[in-house]
């Protein structure tokens, strides 16, 4: 309690020193002012100078409030006076030779990221292992395998896919025709070649068939319907309601160049085929060549003929020429705008 009293009793001092001071005034010689001590008290013992204020026999003491820094006085005008009860802390240097303690900083601004939003720092990424060149290469890779030539193109292998697609259902109506028919394995003999090729053994009108054939299923189809609807016909009228017993007798597949062309001929392709005779029941045959004018069978030629003029696409015989003097020659071969060559 007595050390308490006496710090407070030494700030009363500091305040009253402050505010004469500051009034301009100094008290009178010998008139310190001492406060009056109670009986009860013991005489007050001055502060001790070697001890910092506020800190006494190990004992805390209430914070002090601390005096704003940038309240300075101007030159020649005393400070003033601290509240009340405040005793004034003078602050403390940083010891001999040491900088002051720097003061909080602001936190760095993060540096800009790399152009394309992509992490400088980020680890590269590996190029591609092939780079297209600028321009293709015409010869093989020197380290690249080799493959066998291919026989035919794949323009070639999708037109050769429609084909068999379009023989197989040539075969199915064929079939519903009621012919009787095989079909044999693929031909192919360079240029020359039929596509699964048909062997025809009777006609869907009961008509023998003259002779060993191998044709387009196309080919064959036309022959039937020429036969059934034209041939049969023509000798019931023209012959006297005579019966055809069979047709035929000349070639179909034959891989050679054309007579009169240049060129493969369209009986290397399976398209053609020749008649030479027509077979009536009882024995009579009639052979293809010109014939008397007039008579029946010069008619029943003529007309057979020309009905087949619309089911085969060419059609040649005698009075065509010299190669065409002993039969009759039909094919299915496209022409020019769908045109029709029959002479």
């Amino acid at each position: 309690m007595r050390t308490r009293s006496m710090g407070a009793l030494g700030a009363l001092l500091l305040i009253l020193g402050a505010t004469i001071s500051a009034s301009g005034q100094e008290p009178a010689a010998g008139a310190v002012p001492v406060p009056s001590q109670k009986p009860d008290e013991a005489p007050a013992t001055p502060p001790r100078p070697a001890e910092a204020p506020g800190v006494a026999d190990g004992e805390d003491q209430a914070p002090e409030a601390a005096v704003p820094a940038d309240e300075a006085s101007e030159p020649g005008t005393p400070p003033p006076p601290p509240p009340a009860g405040t005793v004034p802390v003078p602050e403390e240097a940083p010891p001999h030779g040491e900088a002051p303690a720097p003061g909080p900083t602001a936190p760095e601004a993060a540096p800009p990221p790399a152009a394309g939003g992509a992490d400088a720092s980020a680890p590269q990424q590996p190029a591609p292992a092939y780079v297209s060149p600028e321009k293709a290469r015409t010869e093989p890779e020197p380290d690249a395998p080799q493959a066998s030539p291919a026989a035919v193109t794949p323009a070639e292998s999708a037109e050769a896919a429609a084909a068999v697609e379009d023989a197989t259902a040539c075969e199915s109506e064929l079939t519903k025709r009621g012919a009787e028919f095989e079909v044999g394995p693929s031909l192919s003999e360079g240029a020359c070649g039929v596509l699964r090729p048909v062997e025809l053994k009777r006609f869907s009108s009961g008509v023998a068939v003259l002779g060993e054939t191998k044709m387009l299923c196309r080919s064959a189809l036309a022959l039937d319907v020429w036969v059934g609807e034209a041939v049969v016909p023509a000798a019931r009228t023209e012959l006297g309601g005579a019966s055809v017993e069979a047709v035929g007798g000349g070639s179909t597949y034959v891989c050679r160049d054309r007579a009169s062309e240049n060129g493969i001929s369209e009986h290397g392709r399976g398209s053609a085929v020749d008649v030479a005779a027509v077979t009536l029941k009882g024995g009579r045959r009639i052979v293809v060549e010109p014939k008397a004018p007039g008579t029946d069978e010069d008619r029943f030629l003529a007309g057979i003929r020309r009905a087949a003029c619309g089911p085969f696409k060419t059609v040649l015989g005698p009075g065509t020429d010299a190669d065409h003097a002993d039969h009759l020659h039909l094919d299915i071969a496209a022409r020019n705008n769908g045109s029709l060559y029959c002479r």
